[in-house]
């Protein structure tokens, strides 16, 4: 009798712990990670991609779509570059420097420039400029046709300018004006390079 009552006790007491690791009953519900997490599986919060701040003024729209075909373009550092090929352009010009200038002008912008250099040294003139104070440099304008980028910058800046002859250095005579003056630059935005060109001068005043 006693083997047969702990024969029962036995039976009922697997029978009861195969109930229990079956069921998994007490164990946590485990959920499936999260993308993007790690180990415990909670999910890292994402930082949010920051926000480029809206282009604004006349120009807006043109740039807008000059960024859509490279997001490398800032407004702010194009403006940075434009004002240091401002001061190389009058620079380089007043002192016949080609060199410099084939590398900042487009083709047709810079055989005008050195026809007139070429006519400045054939009559026995020199030019001595030199650019006092920029007073404003501003976006006015800007597009995208097809692949080539332009953007317009209004030049504003106090310019000496001494041009004397080569036989009467004594007669020279500084001049300092206010000049005023649109500069269009121009890439091609498909390309690796990230130069632009100066491809047109107007003055205002």
């Amino acid at each position: 009798m006693q083997l047969i009552l702990f024969a029962a006790i036995a039976g009922f007491v697997l029978i009861k712990l195969f109930n229990v690791l079956g069921k998994d009953v007490g164990a946590p519900p485990q959920s499936p990670p999260r993308l993007g997490s790690a180990g415990s599986g909670t999910a890292k919060p994402v930082a949010p991609t920051p926000l480029r701040p809206a282009f604004t003024g006349p120009a807006a729209a043109g740039l807008e779509a000059i960024y859509a075909a490279d997001n490398r373009f800032d407004p702010q550092s194009f403006l940075t570059g434009a004002k240091a090929a401002y001061e190389m352009v009058v620079e380089a010009y007043s002192a016949g420097d080609k060199k410099t200038l084939k590398n900042l002008l487009q083709s047709d912008v810079y055989a005008r420039y050195a026809e007139a250099i070429d006519a400045r040294t054939t009559s026995g003139k020199q030019l001595d400029t030199e650019i006092i104070r920029i007073k404003k440099a501003e976006i006015k304008d800007a597009g995208l046709n097809n692949r080539e980028a332009s953007v317009v910058v209004e030049f504003s800046a106090d310019i000496s300018t001494r041009e004397l002859k080569e036989d009467e250095p004594e007669e020279a005579q500084v001049q300092i004006s206010l000049t005023t003056e649109e500069w269009t630059f121009v890439r091609d935005v498909r390309t690796r390079d990230p130069n632009w060109k100066l491809a047109s001068v107007a003055t205002l005043a």
